[in-house]
């Protein structure tokens, strides 16, 4: 289900919109349950709020290194996708203040396939120093209150007489927030990056004003899930279908995804007020960012080890029984005439003299020219400095391995005519070599 992920300064308000969103929502499902519009035997639907931070491990001053920074974001982007599923709301609480950041979870909620929405909460920089003087004065005040309480219930620290104290009043999440210290305030203002409509990470995007008493809730369900509000269905005309059939067909036929095929996203104008933007829904498309390639034949690399270090063996072999350049030279038969019409790929191989080596698996044998197998530096086709040297036939085929595996293994496998087939690989590896021999005299 959708990922909400609120930003705006500190001391904003952000978890106070977060209960807001969280309860709006849950009142939103409780209708369409009451109504008939979603069906009882479905589940209902998790509302999460991830927190970016707390007041006991991750405290507010986690923003004066990167280290300890860093560290409070992994634990909300972990707990945020551990939370993301097909039957739960997650509202991500915090600044979320880094575009880049924004980014990844747009990235890991199109991964799942769910849909993605961000809320700036618009409070002005004023109101949020306002806001934090006000925590820090009530800290201080806290602080107080409670060292006069252990002196009172303590008679030896005090000579007044001990007088019950009235428990303190029940305090909501904003008021138990610890303050910012005057300077990470302002650094955190200054570092702060706004959403914009033009980054496609941050639509649709809701600006909640300050003056604003709760955030656009039925707009914000209607852009997530593409279904109606609960609240539009007694503005339906009588001459029109019921908004709860079409709720109830929606939610029968296709997915929240795509059941609507607009949806309805706010943003706020320079004057102030909240203009609709009409944003087309359409199905998510997973692209190369998001989507794992599809996974190959596991032993497809083992198979590609060991059909070259076959034909590796068979050119060991061959020259153990026939160590001289000259002597093999001489058993070979005559090359075949050619004809106009042949196309293999192993034309020249009949059309020049040179040795020609069998091996397994391969249409194309190995192809030493003459010319090239008589200008070695020595006579023994597998003596150092050989044309046949097992060094350096195992130095090509690690070569030919490293360029060869992302095309058998890796993402350009799953590329139409991007892939390598297995039948393929002893020819491929023998044309490789062949190549290489050829160009022996211009290399030395």
């Amino acid at each position: 289900m959708p990922l909400i992920i609120l930003t705006g300064y500190p001391c904003s308000g952000l978890t106070h919109r977060a209960h807001q969103l969280a309860a709006g929502l849950e009142e939103a499902q409780s209708t369409l349950f009451e109504t008939g519009a979603i069906p009882s035997t479905k589940p209902r639907y998790k509302i999460n709020i991830v927190s970016t931070h707390d007041n006991v491990n991750y405290p507010r001053t986690v923003y004066d290194t990167a280290r300890t920074e860093k560290e409070a974001r992994g634990l909300a982007y972990t707990r945020a996708k551990r939370a993301l599923g097909r039957d739960s709301f997650v509202i991500l609480d915090g600044m979320n203040y880094i575009k880049g950041y924004r980014y990844q979870l747009w990235c890991e909620a199109k991964a799942l396939g769910t849909t993605c929405c961000v809320v700036h909460v618009g409070t002005p920089i004023d109101q949020c120093v306002a806001n934090n003087e006000a925590r820090r004065r009530r800290k201080e005040s806290q602080s107080q209150s409670d060292s006069q309480t252990n002196e009172s219930k303590d008679p030896s620290l005090s000579n007044e007489p001990t007088t019950e104290q009235s428990p303190n009043p029940p305090t909501t999440d904003e008021t138990e927030s610890d303050p910012y210290p005057p300077d990470l305030l302002n650094n955190l203002i200054f570092r702060y990056e706004e959403p914009s409509m033009h980054s496609r990470w941050d639509k649709p995007l809701f600006t909640v004003p300050y003056s604003d008493a709760a955030p656009p809730i039925a707009d914000i369900w209607t852009a997530l899930t593409g279904l109606p509000h609960p609240s539009t269905l007694t503005q339906t005309p009588d001459e029109e279908p019921s908004a709860v059939s079409q709720l109830t067909t929606a939610l029968n036929s296709t997915t929240l995804s795509s059941a609507a095929s607009t949806a309805t996203g706010a943003t706020m104008t320079q004057g102030g007020t909240r203009s609709a933007l009409s944003r087309p829904r359409v199905a998510i498309k997973p692209h190369q960012a998001t989507v794992l390639p599809t996974s190959t034949d596991s032993s497809a690399l083992y198979s590609m080890e060991k059909r070259t270090s076959a034909i590796i063996q068979a050119i060991r072999s061959y020259t153990l029984s026939n160590s001289s350049a000259k002597a093999a030279l001489a058993s070979q038969p005559p090359p075949e005439p050619h004809t106009s019409n042949d196309d293999d790929d192993d034309t020249f191989t009949r059309q020049e003299p040179g040795i020609r080596i069998q091996v397994p698996d391969s249409s194309i044998p190995i192809f030493v020219p003459e010319h090239i197998a008589s200008a070695s530096v020595t006579d023994d086709l597998a003596a150092a400095g050989g044309i046949l040297a097992l060094p350096r036939l195992q130095r090509l085929r690690r070569q030919w391995i490293t360029l060869n595996r992302v095309y058998i293994a890796g993402p350009h496998a799953a590329v139409k005519g991007g892939a390598l087939k297995e039948a393929d690989v002893p020819d491929a590896f023998v044309r490789f070599l062949n190549a290489d021999f050829a160009d022996e005299v211009e290399e030395r």
